[in-house]
């Protein structure tokens, strides 16, 4: 499994590190992570997903569009969404949204928490293809499958210690 990040400008930075990440090797089965072919983290301002999977024949690609910039005091990301499911994860990890600048500022450490949840909730859909769909990728926003890989998200992120 690849860990890729995008290039961007010395004011930004991810908050997940190769380091980070190699930790949900002891989480996740091994034969869902042998199907995941690459982690790629960007920081694209021209879309609203902050997480994505693609499948490539058999494996499978997360995106994880997520990004802080630094701003001289507070790390701050994009608000991607004015939903109310959207603040609420927002809060809950910490981030404090500011409506007008349309902006969310964050410690570092709860940051991490949040961009874990993003990685957590998409592996969590290749394991529900993979368990429920017979490898096919389904529509991906059902409520059902939606609340399937929530839980699933929560469940590792509590053994993490997250």
């Amino acid at each position: 499994m690849k860990i890729l990040y995008n290039s961007v400008s010395s004011e930004y930075l991810y908050p997940l590190s190769n380091k980070d990440i190699r930790r949900i090797r002891d989480y996740i089965p091994s034969e869902i992570l042998d199907l995941i072919s690459c982690i790629r983290f960007g920081c694209n301002v021209k879309t609203h997903r902050e997480g994505r999977i693609v499948k490539r024949g058999r494996f499978y690609d997360i995106r994880i569009n997520f990004c802080l910039r630094r701003v001289g005091g507070p790390l701050q990301s994009l608000i991607q969404s004015d939903t109310k499911e959207y603040i609420e994860e927002v809060k809950r990890y910490g981030g404090k949204l500011d409506l007008n600048t349309k902006t969310i500022s964050w410690e570092l450490q709860d940051a991490k928490r949040y961009a874990f949840y993003i990685l957590l909730h998409e592996i969590g859909h290749i394991v529900y293809s993979e368990k429920h769909l017979k490898g096919q990728l389904g529509w991906k926003g059902s409520r059902k499958e939606e609340k399937w890989c929530y839980d699933y998200s929560m469940r590792l992120m509590k053994q993490m210690r997250l």
